[in-house]
């Protein structure tokens, strides 16, 4: 029994030692249970020996008692027994024999353990020693450690300030233009953030900073892309196949939902740029096909679109892109109807969609030219101009309304003008290189409107602005500049015409007898005869008149020797009478042969104001002359020419025809009186002087027709 209890405690005193500690490392103790395991076991050891013996003492006792209480004795037989004792009770003996061998082995064994705790201690004290060695040196790693991580976070510090810096630099390059070297340098930046990404030390990242990270690797693999774009031409198989893994690892796999958490949300502009770019790639290159696919998929795809704002303007990006895919497929009818969805989404919308739907217009004007279906333009156009505010330049705009009032020119003038001036001064603002054609077309709708105060405004700077390969323009617009000012009693006419037939005559490639110099020349004349300078005047109007024979059957010819005859009228001298009226008969049979010839057959045409108003002017030359009846003729015809074309300022003429036919009758009573005093042998009586003054000037400013200035729309548009 007692065995029993020596044995199950030494066991577990045992078990207890020689089991490994799960805190600290092999042959190291460094918890409090390891450190004081030895002195708590030779503890428990000793109480344990004490235990036993104690016990082995009490059943001692208790054993020779029982023999006393069954065996009485006196003291003397007590005496006389004690060397006896065992043989009386040998069981006992045995017993206590057996007891006191079991007690001296244990106490052998108890030597034994206490030698070998002893060793044990010794061993752990030394251990322990080794141990604090350890732990200083431990304690030192530790900080060396704790060191090391804090230059590691340095490090990383600066690895990031030097990765943002980078960036900075690859800006600045794409902001050179520098595209390829800027590819490179976000090529790197992508492998710098996978390495961070794929750490393993003290720099390993959080979930939340992977995340981060892994969108950087993306973004600077897009803008690897864009600048790519930027540098190289198509087709380009290598710019294709990093697009082509770009989308795949972002679109298909992340945004179309394919692969876990999405890295970007369908709404987000990154997405959608990569997604825009990776179509132009794939245009780029020529495949058509699976750019239409990708467009269509996210034109058709309902969980991206349905609940989602009526208003996100990407979707008819898409169709947009749609609809240049379909041109350049060469299928023209289904980019129509593209472009015609996003300028109907525009338009109910809101006007700030405008530059989408003058972006698809611009393209419609072409698309339906290529059609021959321009027709349709004005419906399209004009509700894009209408929504347009004052100050939005923005150039699809400025373009739909170009080719708006360029179109509503020959129909409605009025509103093409308006249209024109809002495009002339948008395009001015920016410095269009079309802003000079807008200019010339606005001139126009101005000039058949007889807007002469906004010609004289608008012909200025058309002036000042053409390049000198147009000298030939700004030599026309300065003579229609000073015809205006002409007509609106300007002094700066002359100046101005001065100037243009300055630049006419010195210009190699025209000189003094070319057509445009003589028409300038001539117009130049009829501004020195209204400010009194006769001479002059009839230096530059003789010299269009000779020159003008040069271009026979024009109006410059004709109009030359209208006003070259009225300048000598002017002067009142007989010389100078009869050369005007030379001029003017010479420019009558003209005009008399052409009519004869059906040469002019337009009634609308520019020569018949002249021949006709240089008619009157001969008529009234002979009535001045007082050649009454070859004025009678000449007069007779110009009013039936008049009626004939539908003219109808016959007023003056009329009255001219009513002054020759009257102008005549005294001549008729004269004959009949000479006649009588004849008979009766008397002489001739002497002729009357007529009573008729003759006219000085025929009108105080110059003609105008209707539609554009007479003689600047017909030397404008056909020379």
């Amino acid at each position: 029994m007692f065995r029993d209890d020596w044995d199950t405690g030494l066991s577990a005193m045992l078990r207890e030692l020689t089991t490994p500690c799960t805190t600290c490392p092999i042959g190291v103790a460094e918890c409090n249970r390891c450190r004081y395991m030895v002195p708590s076991i030779s503890e428990r050891l000793e109480r344990l020996a004490e235990e036993v013996v104690g016990k082995l003492e009490v059943e001692r006792a208790a054993a020779t008692e029982r023999a006393e209480a069954d065996n009485p004795v006196t003291d003397v037989e007590k005496e006389a027994a004690e060397p006896v004792a065992a043989e009386v009770n040998p069981e006992l003996k045995a017993e206590l024999e057996k007891v006191s061998g079991e007690l001296a082995s244990l106490t052998t064994s108890n030597q034994e353990l206490k030698e070998q705790f002893e060793k044990v201690s010794g061993e752990l004290t030394s251990l322990t020693t080794t141990n604090e060695g350890l732990n200083k040196d431990l304690d030192a790693v530790k900080e060396e450690r704790k060191s090391a991580r804090e230059a590691l976070g340095e490090a990383l510090h600066q690895l990031d300030k030097a990765a943002t810096n980078i960036e900075w630099y690859a800006k600045d390059l794409e902001a050179g233009k520098r595209w390829k070297m800027a590819a490179e340098v976000y090529n790197e930046l992508r492998k710098m953030r996978e390495s961070k990404l794929n750490r393993q030390d003290g720099g390993a990242l959080s979930d939340e900073e992977k995340a981060k990270v892994k969108k950087e690797v993306v973004l600077f693999k897009h803008k690897q892309v864009s600048a790519l774009m930027c540098f190289g031409s198509y087709p380009d198989p290598e710019l294709l196949r990093i697009a082509e893994e770009l989308w795949e690892d972002v679109g298909a796999k992340g945004w179309m939902g394919q692969e876990g958490q999405l890295l970007f949300e369908p709404t987000s502009k990154e997405l959608r740029k990569i997604h825009e770019d990776y179509c132009s790639i794939l245009r780029g290159n020529k495949r058509y096909e699976d750019a239409e696919r990708e467009c269509m998929f996210v034109w058709y795809l309902p969980q991206w679109w349905t609940g989602r704002d009526s208003k996100d303007d990407w979707r008819h990006d898409t169709a947009y892109r749609i609809a240049g895919i379909m041109n350049e497929k060469k299928n023209y009818e289904e980019a129509v109807v593209w472009h015609k969805k996003v300028v109907q989404w525009a338009l109910e919308v809101s006007p700030r969609r405008m530059k989408r739907a003058a972006r698809s217009g611009t393209r419609l004007i072409t698309l339906l030219e290529s059609l021959k279906r321009e027709n349709n333009l004005i419906e399209i156009l004009d509700p894009i101009w209408a929504v347009r505010e004052p100050d939005d330049n923005e150039i699809d705009i400025l373009t739909c309304g170009y080719e708006l009032g360029s179109r509503l020119l020959p129909i409605r003038a009025d509103k093409a003008a308006s249209v024109l001036k809002g495009v002339w001064q948008g395009m001015k603002s920016i410095s269009h290189k079309k802003t000079m054609d807008v200019a010339e077309f606005l001139a126009k709708a101005y000039g058949s409107l007889e807007k002469d105060e906004e010609l004289e405004q608008l012909y200025p700077w058309i002036i000042d602005n053409l390049t000198d390969d147009k000298k030939l323009e700004r030599n026309k617009y300065r003579y229609a500049l000073g015809y205006v000012q002409f007509t609106r009693e300007k002094e700066q006419a002359e100046d101005t015409l001065r100037k243009a037939w300055s630049e006419l005559q010195e210009d190699p490639r025209y000189g003094r007898d070319h057509r445009d110099t003589l028409q300038c020349g001539l117009l130049l004349g009829q501004v020195l005869v209204k400010k009194g300078s006769l001479g002059e005047a009839q230096t530059f109007l003789r010299a269009a008149w000779e020159g003008g024979h040069k271009y026979p059957n024009t109006t410059l010819l004709v109009r030359a020797g209208e006003f070259y005859s009225d300048a000598l009228t002017l002067t009142g001298h007989p010389q100078d009478l009869e050369v005007a009226e030379r001029v003017l008969e010479e420019v009558w049979k003209m005009a008399s042969r052409m009519s004869q010839n059906n040469f002019v057959r337009d009634k609308n045409s520019v020569l018949w104001p002249a021949l006709l108003s240089a008619g009157d002017c001969y008529g009234r030359l002979l009535l001045d002359r007082q050649k009454y009846g070859d004025a009678e003729r000449v007069l007779s015809k110009v009013v039936k020419l008049k009626k004939d074309l539908g003219h109808d300022d016959l007023d003056e003429t009329q009255n001219l025809l009513e002054e020759a036919k009257k102008m005549q009758l005294p001549n008729l009573h004269q004959e009949m009186i000479n006649d009588g005093l004849k008979v009766v042998g008397l002489p001739n009586m002497v002729p009357l002087p007529p009573s008729r003054p003759r006219s000085r000037s025929r009108r105080s400013r110059p003609r105008k027709q209707p539609g554009f200035l007479s003689d600047v729309a017909w030397w404008m548009m056909t020379t």
